[in-house]
């Protein structure tokens, strides 16, 4: 199947930009990993809707988790005519005799072509070998069904494709005990665990232009 065109996003031009990093994609993962590890605590084992919820968001939460580590800052700066407020070209910019256009500096984050993906197994065999060390760590002080790369990779290849799954599972076959709930009782401590590893992470992100 081809994959849809990611849309570049339209330059603010003069209007103010907020700096985010790496640490505020984590935020954003924790968020949807607390609603998956909040909504378990009343899950019921027979029939109840939310399991798909919580696999959804926890799902989403490990791809963003994982994401956070393969993202590049792209810098796109906007050149404004002083006088005329507008926006204007960078060949008019470096051209200029007088100091009529100034450069507004931009900055975004951008994950490259080659990771946009939602398979989980995919994402954590990209991310680099500390980092993945250091989740290894922490989840398995969260589990003992992880304690090497090997059942990391196990459990995610299980789950691979759950965000897109899971979303629609009124569309299969409702069964009264979803066979799948086995993995709920691995997915929660592997939330904890790579979310306590990359909450404190600090990454320098490049360039790119």
């Amino acid at each position: 199947m081809k994959k849809s065109k990611i849309n570049k996003p339209e330059n603010p031009g003069f209007e103010s930009t907020i700096w985010i990093n790496e640490s505020d994609i984590v935020e954003s993962a924790s968020a949807f990993g607390d609603v998956a590890l909040n909504m378990s605590h009343t899950l019921s084992p027979y029939g109840d809707s939310r399991l798909n919820v919580i696999f959804t968001n926890g799902a989403l939460a490990l791809e963003l988790f994982f994401k956070s580590q393969l993202v590049d800052r792209v810098f796109e700066p906007a050149y404004i005519e002083i006088e005329s407020q507008s926006v204007t070209t960078e060949e008019r910019y470096w051209s200029q005799t007088t100091p009529s256009i100034v450069a507004v500096h931009h900055s975004r984050l951008q994950v490259p072509a080659k990771f946009r993906t939602h398979e989980l197994a995919k994402l954590f065999e990209f991310i680099d070998t500390k980092t993945q060390s250091n989740i290894l760590a922490s989840v398995s002080k969260e589990t003992q069904k992880i304690q090497t790369k090997d059942h990391m990779m196990e459990f995610l290849l299980s789950i691979n494709n759950f965000f897109i799954d899971k979303r629609y599972g009124f569309e299969g076959f409702i069964t009264g005990v979803d066979a799948d709930i086995r993995h709920l009782y691995t997915l929660i401590p592997v939330l904890r665990g790579v979310k306590s590893a990359l909450s404190d992470s600090k990454t320098e992100l490049p360039f790119i232009k």
